[in-house]
């Protein structure tokens, strides 16, 4: 996953629990089940609340009232664990025992400073443990049968879309589904009617911190579900006291799908352009500004734009396309000591939507904590580093994880390829290419489709797995190398979902060794 910090809320056979993951190494879970995931949530909410206010660790000198680290050890002393504790209650527990105090205290601490900037995210669909869900379902799925859905219901629907205060689009290349998600938590906490719609593989609704997954009944429904979420949700949306708040992350991948969303389904007051990347080229446009003009264009009359592309060259294109649609653009400012870390527009996009809107802006230490929890960091396993650089797409994004990582050091790239990603295949042979003429990269691998075409149109020597070999024993190739190991390319596969619970398996196994970089030799005595 690319998030280096988050907060897992998902379903098991007894209720909603979470779980706190670094990477892909689980360090923190709750200490029951909740009945609902809004409970799982506000149990976050409790957890984070209280390691923003701790000051004590492992001290009798807490005062009752106050939150506390209480690190215990066994009878034998042979293992030692953390909780973390307010008053007589249990907010957390340490997912690993340690072999000594010391070493569950510094993970407690770890975890304090983790906490702070994690954003909850719902597990929904396949990555979920649990059992039954009560879904919502999407329903039809002809064009044309939606259509007339859509003309017969169109006036209830815009009653609906004028009955919510603040309506909110989120749009753009990278990064969409995290802002949507931060926006989300900062409402939710602030106590607002909060509806919140994330899309991708596993497609899910938040309702004051309840989950509801929706289930897509073919394949022409997903643009138009629109219409019913705001039927099923907006009488509920009316009737509550609150300032209510509609956040929809834009699922259009071409011009046409994204302006529809925008024009017909929500009529934002914000809209949010993350950004503009070298992605979706097939459906958006060949060249950076063709994509920039595509999302400009999208754009309805009297909106304002919140726009995090950094490139001034597009910025401004950008601007001047968004005016002649009649709406305004605003930029997102990222102070100077964090310009240049990754994900920082879509961080501090938060504070310039909360502003158009005249709410109250997010304290600057909170979105340091929250860029700081998605900056990548290296997945240690046993034999050797990984980070899965995959869910970014495209080359760009997948350079400022790379430059992070290593800077002018080494890597491995493995790249997975899809049949109907094909201008981002060759993206990445062009960007391997590059790595190999700067000297960072002397050879690669790769799986999925085209292998072959892919292989032949790399300069450098490439590896092809085949997707009977197994994650399991792809990885274990990968491990050989001396170079820590980089995917890229694609993600949405069941090979690639498989290689992602390979990698959390054995970081797991990882986790509880000690790291090996960070051991110090005694020097020899003379």
């Amino acid at each position: 996953m690319n998030a280096s910090a988050a907060f897992e809320v998902f379903r098991t056979e007894t209720g909603w629990r979470w779980r706190l993951r670094h990477d892909e190494a689980v360090v923190a879970v709750s200490d029951g089940a909740y009945e609902t995931a809004g409970g799982a949530r506000e149990g976050v909410d409790r957890v984070r609340g209280a390691m923003a206010e701790l000051e004590y660790i492992e001290t009798s000198l807490a005062p009752p009232a106050k939150p506390r680290i209480r690190v215990e050890s066994a009878e034998s002393g042979a293992f030692h664990s953390w909780s973390l504790v307010d008053g007589d209650e249990t907010l957390a527990i340490a997912q690993h025992t340690y072999p000594t105090r010391e070493e569950a205290r510094s993970e407690a601490m770890d975890v304090e400073q983790l906490a702070f900037g994690a954003l909850p995210v719902y597990l929904v669909g396949a990555d979920d443990e649990g059992v039954d869900f009560d879904p919502f379902d999407v329903g039809l799925s002809q064009v044309g049968g939606v259509l007339s859905t859509l003309l017969r219901r169109g006036r209830e629907h815009r009653r609906y879309l004028e009955s919510i205060d603040t309506r909110i689009v989120v749009s753009g290349i990278r990064g969409k589904s995290s802002t949507t998600r931060r926006l989300d938590d900062v409402f939710n906490r602030r106590g607002y009617d909060t509806l919140t719609k994330i899309t991708g593989n596993q497609p899910h609704l938040i309702r004051n911190g309840d989950v509801i997954p929706i289930r897509r009944n073919g394949p022409h429904t997903t643009l138009y579900e629109n219409i019913n979420v705001l039927r099923e949700f907006g009488p509920q949306l009316e009737r509550y006291t609150p300032k209510d708040v509609a956040i929809f992350e834009n699922q259009g991948i071409t011009e046409y799908t994204t302006r529809l969303i925008n024009e017909r389904f929500v009529r934002p007051h914000v809209v949010v352009i993350a950004n503009v990347r070298q992605d979706h080229q097939d459906t958006l446009g060949k060249t950076l500004p063709d994509i920039a003009r595509a999302f400009a264009r999208t754009v309805p009359s009297d909106t304002t734009v919140v726009c995090g592309e950094q490139n001034p060259v597009l910025y401004d294109y950008m601007r001047a396309e968004v005016e002649d649609q009649g709406a305004t653009m605003v930029p997102v400012d990222i102070p100077p000591e964090h310009d240049g870390r990754i994900g920082a527009e879509t961080v501090y996009a938060t504070n310039t939507v909360l502003r158009e809107l005249g709410y109250r802006p997010v304290p600057d230490e909170q979105l340091g904590a929250y860029l700081d929890a998605i900056q990548p960091e290296w997945v240690r396993l046993p034999g050797g580093r990984v980070f899965n650089g995959a869910e970014v797409n495209d080359i760009e994004s997948t350079e400022a994880v790379r430059d992070a990582l290593v800077g002018d050091d080494s890597v491995l790239p493995f790249v997975f390829l899809r049949s109907d990603r094909r201008s981002r295949t060759a993206s990445f042979a062009a960007y391997l290419d590059t790595l190999a003429e700067r000297d960072l990269i002397d050879h690669a691998h790769c799986a999925g489709d085209y292998t072959d075409v892919f292989a032949r149109n790399v300069s450098i020597p490439v590896e092809r797995h085949d997707r009977s070999e197994g994650a399991d024993a792809v990885l274990d190739d990968l491990l050989d190398s001396e170079e820590p190991v980089l995917l890229m390319g694609n993600t949405v596969d069941d090979f690639m979902r498989d290689m992602e619970a390979e990698i959390e398996s054995r970081a797991q196994i990882a986790e509880a060794e000690p790291d090996p970089e960070s051991v110090v030799v005694p020097a020899p005595s003379e």
